[in-house]
């Protein structure tokens, strides 16, 4: 990491907001971030973290790290996670699991868990997403419906607005398979935009998604 990108990192003191209550999503905290100095947030993790935070790298070695992932903040509205892994598989059989949405429950624990609707670009879905927990400390399942991204064999996602009562905003979330080598590197991106709790979004939303990157290595490679 040059000194330069350093010097912007934030130093941001982390506290914890009352309950709030969506129409489509419910969290049972939400973490307020007060950053003292500008523009660029990076989670310490326990894997590598991409060095420069701005996105993955799509020309990433096949024998690199097992799983990669970061945080950014852009702005005070804009914030966005970067998450990658390694998958010892076709790209065709990890786009397969991926997308097999009745059995994802069955190995998916966190965040996604499925969708039901017209799977195809442009098609109206309602996809189940696991988001905060109850006050018994269970992970709240809520039901969000969204324009699908859908590029065969290849991505699917969503770009659409985010609930007023959250913030309002606008929310890019895909997910991506790609070959590397006789491999897959499946990638999870999310970006935040005009949002003012879009970093306290990603800071909490990191971890689910890296869980549910290992759960599809996992659930592939069996």
């Amino acid at each position: 990491m040059s000194e330069d990108l350093a010097g912007r990192y934030a130093v941001c003191a982390l506290d914890t907001k009352s309950s709030i209550t969506g129409v489509n999503m419910t969290r049972s905290s939400i973490i307020k971030s007060t950053c003292v100095a500008a523009t660029f947030l990076a989670t310490s993790l326990s894997t590598p973290v991409l060095a420069d935070g701005s996105g993955q790298n799509s020309n990433l070695a096949c024998d690199d790290a097992m799983m990669r992932g970061g945080i950014a903040q852009l702005s005070a509205t804009h914030a966005t996670i970067n998450t990658s892994i390694l998958i010892d598989a076709a790209p065709a059989v990890v786009w397969a699991t991926l997308t097999n949405f009745e059995t994802m429950p069955t190995w998916s624990t966190g965040t996604l868990q499925g969708m039901t609707g017209d799977i195809e670009s442009g098609g109206s879905v309602v996809v189940t997403f696991l988001f905060g927990v109850d006050d018994a400390g269970r992970p709240i399942s809520n039901k969000i419906p969204h324009t699908l991204i859908f590029e065969d064999g290849e991505k699917i996602g969503w770009s659409d607005p985010f609930p007023a009562d959250l913030g309002g905003g606008h929310d890019n979330h895909i997910y991506a398979v790609e070959a590397c080598g006789d491999k897959t590197l499946f990638t999870q991106s999310d970006e935040i935009v005009d949002n003012p709790y879009a970093v306290n979004f990603v800071t909490q939303l990191l971890a689910g998604y890296q869980l549910f990157n290992r759960e599809l290595k996992i659930a592939v490679e069996d």
